[in-house]
């Protein structure tokens, strides 16, 4: 780095649903790091969650911060973890790229880690934050697909035993029928027939 120069860091917050920290905390926490080493902040970049379009998650505010890398108004990216940044691991090594082509310096503060010095990027570093970024992305994947399944009004786990259904199955159990015929003549499975016969005296439990 040529401290000739003028220093240009920028912070990037992203909020999504698999992360508990706002947008807000995020730029807050990055600027207390900032103002703590000294490091001048000019930009901030944001990303919230937007409406898909053509099935792929939109990120202005990440797309703003690589032009900016690349065109050499950025020295130094804050961000507080490595799953804030690129919606898959091709786009996380390309926004890597960017910066090291560029020159420019990478602080994750969640693992304390800063390109500029000592404690820098080494090869375990990067596995184990790509290991990270994956996990982290399809844990994102998933809730963002229960969220629209929800808003469809789809209904997660086993569906409802009618009410008919397990009263002829507790008759049929009251009258020593075994559990496989009783799931045959009550049309229902023979593990819910077992449920039910443990739950003898609350009929409605673990249905």
């Amino acid at each position: 780095m040529n401290f000739g120069m003028a220093f240009n860091a920028a912070i990037y917050g992203r909020a999504s649903a698999d992360c508990l920290t706002s947008v807000e905390e995020q730029v807050e926490c990055l600027r207390s790091v900032a103002s703590s080493q000294g490091w001048t902040i000019t930009r901030v970049f944001t990303d919230r969650p937007m409406q898909l379009r053509r099935g792929r998650e939109q990120r202005p505010g990440e797309a703003a911060l690589v032009a900016a890398i690349r065109a050499g108004g950025v020295n130094k990216v804050l961000v507080i973890s490595i799953d804030r940044l690129g919606r898959s691991l091709a786009e996380l090594v390309g926004l890597l790229e960017a910066c090291r082509m560029s020159g420019a310096e990478i602080y994750i503060h969640d693992r304390r880690i800063d390109t500029a010095t000592s404690n820098g990027l080494t090869l375990f570093d990067l596995g184990s934050m790509m290991a990270h970024h994956l996990r982290q992305t399809r844990r994102d994947r998933i809730i963002r697909g229960q969220a629209a399944a929800r808003s469809a009004s789809v209904r997660f786990g086993r569906p409802p035993i009618s009410r008919a259904r397990v009263e002829k199955a507790l008759s049929l159990l009251a009258t020593g029928t075994g559990v496989r015929e009783t799931a045959k003549l009550a049309g229902i499975s023979a593990a819910s027939v077992s449920r039910l016969k443990n739950s003898v005296g609350s009929p409605a439990a673990g249905i």
